[in-house]
Formats: structure tokens, C-alpha cells, sequence
């Protein structure tokens, strides 16, 4: 039995779709053209789940940023000295 490449449930699932043309490298394309033909579905779904997958990672490494700033600021509203802040957030976090 032939195992799915994406599963991704989504929100845009059924939605409506447009046309977008793309460039990329032509290596890049045929391993995307091998990778949907080994999938047993067709390049558009192989590219429209790699675009969802980094979505979702893109998600939470935005969401980890936006809590840093956040962080930040809280801990410079209570007299944290911009120093020690520097070095939570370059040595001990990030």
C-alpha cells in the first residue's frame, strides 16, 4: 500500500484556489516532480503540502518571537538592565 506523502489536515482544504506561476531550480523541480510521482499524486499537491508544512514551522518560530519581545519588554519595565536582558536572550534562550 502506497503511504501518503502529506497528511496535513488543513483550513484550506476546501477552499477556492488560485493560479500562481513559479520559479525555481530545475534540480529542485525534478526532485519535486520525482518526489509526487513516487507519492502517486501530482506536483501541485507535493508543493501546495511542503508550503503548508513550512507554514506551520514558520507559525511557531513566530510565535517564539513574538513571546521574546514580549519578554523583553516585561522584564525592561521592571528595571532588568538591557545588559542582563542581552544575555538572557543571546546566551541562556537563544
Amino acid at each position: 500500500m502506497l503511504e501518503k506523502l502529506c497528511q496535513v489536515d488543513t483550513e484550506h482544504a476546501n477552499q477556492p484556489t488560485t493560479t500562481v506561476t513559479l520559479e525555481m531550480p530545475v534540480d529542485l523541480f525534478e526532485h519535486v516532480k520525482k518526489t509526487a510521482e513516487l507519492d502517486g499524486t501530482d506536483i501541485s499537491a507535493v508543493i501546495n503540502c511542503f508550503v503548508q508544512q513550512g507554514l506551520i514551522n514558520s507559525n511557531a518560530e513566530i510565535k517564539r518571537m513574538e513571546f521574546a519581545e514580549h519578554a523583553k519588554h516585561v522584564l525592561e519595565k521592571q528595571g532588568i538592565e538591557q545588559s542582563a536582558i542581552d544575555e538572557i536572550f543571546t546566551k541562556i534562550l537563544f
